[in-house]
């Protein structure tokens, strides 16, 4: 019996790493991205089973799912069997990594103009965007806030991102035990950085030919792009009661 996870989580948090680690190491068990919803978008009551809102480029389900694919999960769904997880990422960690997201060279490109060009490129240096933080931030509650509510349902779990860099076994067996299903016999980890990606990425495909330094976030090195300010700004605008279920401390 196949056991489908669908996961959530913001832009940038660990999703596609999320996904490689649980296909490739839990038995029969498949990580919904887009199905059933956008993965980085709100989780929503009802499922929309023509698929219209789970991928933002609008993608028919017939690219990415087979009919005999979407029956199985729509039996799963409807016996209440769809399992859920929330990819977490420290919201220090995460502003940086979204911030550089946001300014990436592709979207500079595309929106064009020379003096918006170079604004971006500054902030992207920068490390973190200041004068965008309670913007970022507001998106992050909101979301969050959507996702924390579903962790009340038996069936969702939440995993964070440094826990799977530090101890990857560890925690993907306490995620194996929580989906009542069992782990492969040899354990895969990928070693290089991930490629943005959707429902179709597996270890061929979805790593980059340079190796991921897994310290950076184990020691929090990403600090070094605040200063007091940003942190008053954060401190301001960020939602202590989510960030304290999510069980992270404010700086």
């Amino acid at each position: 019996m196949v056991t489908y996870i669908k996961q959530y989580g913001i832009q940038r948090s660990c999703t596609n790493f999320v996904k490689l680690l649980l296909e490739n190491n839990l038995e029969k068990s498949i990580v919904l991205s887009n199905v059933l919803g956008w993965k980085h978008g709100p989780h929503k009551k009802e499922v929309n089973w023509n698929g219209d809102d789970w991928d933002p480029q609008n993608k028919k389900i017939e690219t990415y799912l087979s009919l005999d694919e979407l029956e199985g999960i729509k039996k799963a769904y409807k016996s209440n069997e769809i399992k859920y997880i929330i990819c977490l990422k420290d919201p220090y960690a995460w502003l940086v990594s979204y911030s550089k997201y946001d300014n990436r060279p592709d979207k500079i490109r595309s929106l064009g103009g020379l003096l918006n060009e170079s604004r971006k490129l500054m902030n992207r240096k920068k490390g973190v965007n200041r004068d965008k933080i309670p913007e970022y931030l507001e998106m992050w509650n909101k979301l969050h806030q959507n996702w924390m509510n579903l962790t009340d349902h038996s069936n969702c779990t939440y995993t964070k991102y440094e826990n799977l860099l530090e101890n990857p076994k560890e925690e993907v067996e306490r995620l194996a035990k929580f989906f009542k299903t069992k782990t492969n016999n040899e354990f895969y980890v990928p070693e290089r950085r991930m490629k943005r990606g959707g429902e179709k990425i597996d270890k061929n495909n979805s790593t980059e030919n340079k190796i991921f330094d897994s310290s950076y976030y184990i020691e929090r090195r990403y600090l070094e792009n605040f200063n007091e300010k940003m942190y008053e700004t954060i401190r301001k605008h960020i939602d202590f009661e989510i960030v304290k279920k999510m069980k992270y401390d404010i700086i």
